[in-house]
């Protein structure tokens, strides 16, 4: 007979177990899933129910002030739940209220989230509902505590019986690395394994599977054609055109000249080794554009073709959606494959590395647990398969990725029992046509000197407007304490532990241990100690270093220190350095480096030594010195940024600290002042074809600020305009009764034109923050209101990932949604469930930034020459997401009086698509947004302005917090 649980839900008034009250209390005690007793009652909390609270759970504040308290009906429940293990979803947080209202005697906890995370990898939410719908569990009074209990105990019966029927080397291996842990769900396998030995001791062992799937698949190299023949550009653009093959196969198919255009100027520029930028409009087709020339260059040549985006979402929208739909039109069969950065793969060889630990913490052993679930059954050992959620867990997941400083060919796949999936990705990689990649792994296949991709010669980068930023990313470096000391300890305990733990205590017992000259051993086993005896010194002079960093910032920024509602960045400048607190730093760096500089040479010294044993039979050898040297450059990294920070600063370099709003930790940066002279160093001049494409490379109509951010020098360029009729399709609104952004009546007004436009166009509404802050405050002030009027409200960081929020924004009748930046750019949403938009404030990047304080600095006009055209890029972006295809029609309201009170507010307009403007007060908005969405085209059309950047930078002078702490956002 199983053991007995009990199935626990609260409803409270808020998500503060400190603060907030327990509003109704469900459970229901089980066994073998029958239910045996159950429990619920309302509970009156003393206090006003928020208004959400009582919509969401349909208790409404009449009922509960006739509910006893919760004194009355303490001592019952307590007897219901016993010494019980608690089965909840999201147990915690119930258990936090219990056990602060003191009805919680610390039973154990079982977490169906966790157990869900671990046993069904890939759902796209693991909320209640969610896993209830998916498992067909009725679940029709949701957010009332009994209902959630028992849905939570159904689905812990099923969480149950997938335990038992995974493979008993699952169970075993999960087992052995929790036991004699803390782990929550320790118990929870035990049972599992023993009913599944009992079980399959009844039908027989399960028969070994077979890895399927393509990175399984064995193919052969892609190979350069000796006299391969040029692109028949006709022929490539005939399939686009009227009557052509997608005319044909595709019921909805439009022509767009633009499309047609963009591909002949791809095939031309393979044929004949040219570079361009292509900006091209929403609404073009440029994946297809570009994909069938690309295609057809390879199959033709034998040369392939690597395609670079900067988000995930293309990534998978080229090769899910539109390589598969080329598949069934092109004349000719192709190969194309997806690669994405080193970590996001799993080595099986690390991860064996890290289950023999014997100190493993709940938290690694949870991560473990997912991955040898998931492990037998998926076919790309690709992270974004399970379910990571905070940085503690991703942590555990750097620990088991593959590794340019310890994984090669010949330890990951030729001496490994299950090869390292990157390589099998770039296996499959080195036999396509087309290859799929992101802009970070394009970066990191330079900086590692091409030793991440197959070889090749024609590059397209899709999002092109991203290279800078992904190119700076690459090539910074970060120094932090909590890495540090985790790479310390990777040698040998810094504190509190046996000396018997780590790499050179490894390397130690492996020498002591071989047959090797006496004195050979004695030298390792010396320079071990050596070592050991340095760390905990090291880690206490680190701790030093950074504690005087966090006492200068706190000097330096005063009150903000603690009230500020965002990371803190400081840009280390020579001003800074010449600061009295700033020895401090001086002092303490200089006696931390003096013990990591003896460390460095020391452990070098160790590995040279143990690379002369290569000759004698050491068991690891191999393995246990490429750590060592993977530790080795992490240290020496840290130490070359740490110099040039304290006292040696490059001039050719950024240098910042940040300080987390959140865990209060901070991190040493660094990165590249100038990018462009790299990409045209790597990039332009060592690639026979280069395209660049993105649907907003130019500004005021000019290509010359991207080209000079990119060093594009010697590319040509194209621009074509979007095929869609913006001025029929697209209203742009800017009220002229709006106050400045800095100014008190502001925010009021932000959200007196959010409701009023959510009213006018019944929902449908995205509204587009440059602040987290504001939106923060914005949706707490209109979520009562939206709610009343019959609104769902979806916020950004509330509730679920973007993707999770824009599928429930798009299924939604009157939704609002409000989001900062990721949602300004890589966001679709077609038809009428996007039909208008609202963008609080003009984009510019705070001043104070470190890089783009440090870039502003080496420009004669800073605001007109990089802060304004980095602006409108990013309002090109977000105005995108109002129109995503020929049948959309929309209202966009751009309330940032600067627009029009400024002179260089034109120059945003000038560079928005030619779309129908009306400027009026903020009251006849929602009029106009109501007729312009019934079809009406006659609201006081004002055209566009025209002109270009040059036009308007002799008068205007920049805002008044150009020189000083930012914009005020």
């Amino acid at each position: 007979m199983g053991r007995v649980y009990v199935a626990v839900d609260l409803e409270t008034t808020g998500l503060d177990a400190n603060k907030d009250a327990i509003l109704e209390l469900g459970a229901a005690r089980f066994r073998d899933g029958k239910v045996i007793e159950t429990f619920s009652q309302v509970v009156n909390p003393g206090r006003r129910i928020p208004y959400n609270i009582q919509k969401l759970t349909g208790i409404s504040q009449e009922e509960a002030d006739q509910a006893p308290d919760l004194a009355s009906v303490a001592n019952a429940f307590l007897r219901f739940i016993g010494d019980h293990p608690l089965v909840g979803h999201n147990v915690g947080f119930d258990a936090a209220f219990l056990e602060s209202h003191n009805l919680y005697r610390f039973n154990p906890l079982v977490d169906t989230w966790e157990l869900a995370v671990i046993l069904m990898p890939g759902l796209p939410s693991y909320k209640l509902g969610r896993i209830a719908a998916d498992l067909g569990i009725d679940l029709e009074n949701a957010h009332r505590a009994f209902d959630d209990a028992e849905a939570t105990m159904r689905i812990f019966e099923v969480l149950q019986d997938k335990a038992r029927a995974l493979p008993p080397k699952t169970l075993q291996e999960i087992n052995k690395i929790a036991a004699r842990s803390e782990w929550p769900l320790a118990t929870f396998f035990e049972d599992a394994e023993r009913e599944a030995a009992r079980q399959w001791g009844e039908r027989g062992r399960p028969e070994k599977r077979k890895r399927v799937g393509p990175l399984f698949e064995q193919r052969e190299a892609l190979e350069p054609l000796e006299h391969p023949e040029p692109l028949d550009v006709e022929a490539l653009a005939a399939m686009l055109e009227t009557g052509g093959e997608f005319d044909r196969i595709f019921a909805n198919f439009e022509h767009r000249p633009p499309q047609v255009a963009m591909l002949r100027t791809v095939a031309e520029a393979l044929n004949q080794s040219r570079h361009v930028m292509i900006e091209a409009g929403t609404g073009t087709g440029k994946s297809i554009a570009y994909l069938i020339p690309a295609l057809a260059w390879a199959k033709q040549t034998g040369q392939r073709v690597v395609v670079s985006s900067n988000t995930i979402n293309l990534q998978d929208q080229l090769y899910h959606k539109d390589l598969p739909d080329l598949r069934d039109i092109l004349p000719f069969d192709f190969k194309a494959a997806v690669m994405k950065g080193r970590s996001n793969y799993l080595c099986p060889r690390r991860l064996g590395k890290l289950m023999q630990r014997g100190d493993l913490t709940p938290v690694e052993i949870s991560v473990l647990a997912r991955i040898l679930v998931w492990l037998p059954n998926t076919e790309t050992g690709d992270v974004s398969e399970i379910t990571l959620v905070n940085s503690r867990e991703r942590a555990v997941w750097q620990r088991v990725c593959s590794d340019s400083a310890t994984c090669s060919p010949g330890r990951c796949v030729e001496g490994a029992a299950q090869p390292c999936f990157f390589y099998l990705a770039r296996r499959q990689a080195e036999a396509a046509h087309v290859v799929i990649i992101n802009h970070a792994l394009l970066l990191a296949d330079i900086v590692t000197e091409n030793n991440v991709l197959p070889g090749y010669q024609h590059l397209i980068i899709d999002e092109a407007h991203h290279l800078e930023d992904a190119t700076t990313n690459a090539l910074s470096q970060t120094v932090d304490h909590a890495g540090f000391v985790a790479r310390l300890r990777e040698l040998a305990p810094t504190s509190g532990q046996a000396k018997s733990v780590g790499l050179l205590a490894d390397a130690a017992t492996a020498v002591r241990n071989a047959n090797c000259p006496r004195e050979k051993a004695d030298d390792v086993i010396d320079l071990t100690r050596s070592l050991a005896d340095d760390i905990p010194l090291l880690d206490v002079r680190m701790y030093e270093f950074f504690d005087a960093i966090d006492r200068f910032l706190m000097q330096h920024f005063g009150h903000r220190y603690d009230s500020s509602h965002y990371d803190l960045r400081l840009r280390l400048t020579n001003n800074e350095r010449v600061q009295p607190a700033w020895v401090n730093v001086e002092i303490t760096w200089d006696n931390a480096s003096l013990i990591l500089k003896r460390l460095l040479g020391n452990l070098s010294l160790l590995t040279g030594k143990l690379s002369d044993l290569g000759n004698y039979p050491i068991k690891n050898m191999e393995d246990l010195i490429a750590d060592l040297e993977a530790v080795l450059r992490t240290l020496q990294e840290a130490n070359t940024v740490s110099e040039a920070a304290v006292f040696k600063p490059d001039a050719n370099m950024i240098y910042w600290v940040r300080r987390s709003r959140r865990t209060g930790l901070l991190f040493l940066n660094s990165a590249p002042l100038h990018v462009g002279s790299l990409i045209e160093r790597y990039i332009f001049l060592t690639k026979d074809t280069v395209i660049l494409t993105s649907a907003t490379l130019r500004t005021a109509n000019s290509f010359d600020y991207m080209r000079d951010r990119l060093g594009a020098v010697d590319v040509e360029e194209l621009a074509l305009e979007s095929p869609f009729d913006f001025r029929s399709a697209a209203l742009v609104y800017l009220p002229t009764d709006m106050p400045e952004p800095n100014q008190d009546a502001y925010q009021g007004k932000v959200e007196q034109a959010i409701l009023q436009l959510a009213l006018a166009a019944e929902g449908r509404l995205m509204v587009l923050f440059t602040s987290y802050a504001q939106l923060t405050k914005t949706a707490d002030v209109l979520r009562p209101h939206l709610e009343e009027a019959g609104f769902t409200l979806f916020v950004q960081g509330e509730g679920g990932s973007r993707q999770q929020l824009l599928a429930a924004f798009r299924q939604t009748q009157r939704a609002v949604l409000l989001g900062t930046r990721s949602f300004w750019e890589g966001v679709d949403v077609q038809g009428e469930a996007l039909s208008a938009l609202i963008i609080t404030r003009l984009p510019f990047a705070v001043p104070t930034d470190p890089i783009v304080s440090a870039r502003s600095e080496t420009f004669d006009s800073p605001f007109f020459q990089y802060s304004v055209p980095e602006a409108i890029l990013h309002l090109r972006q977000g105005f995108g997401r109002l129109i995503r295809s020929s049948k959309d029609r929309g209202v966009c309201v751009l309330l940032d009086r600067r627009l029009t009170s400024k002179s260089y507010g034109r120059m945003f307009l000038e560079s928005l698509p030619d779309a129908t403007i009306q400027r009026g007060p903020l009251a006849d908005m929602p009029r106009v947004t109501r007729a312009w969405l019934d079809g009406e085209t006659e609201v006081a059309v004002e055209s566009a302005p025209t002109g270009g950047i040059n036009d308007y930078m002799p008068e205007p002078q920049p805002p008044a917090w150009w020189d000083n702490d930012g914009p005020p956002f």
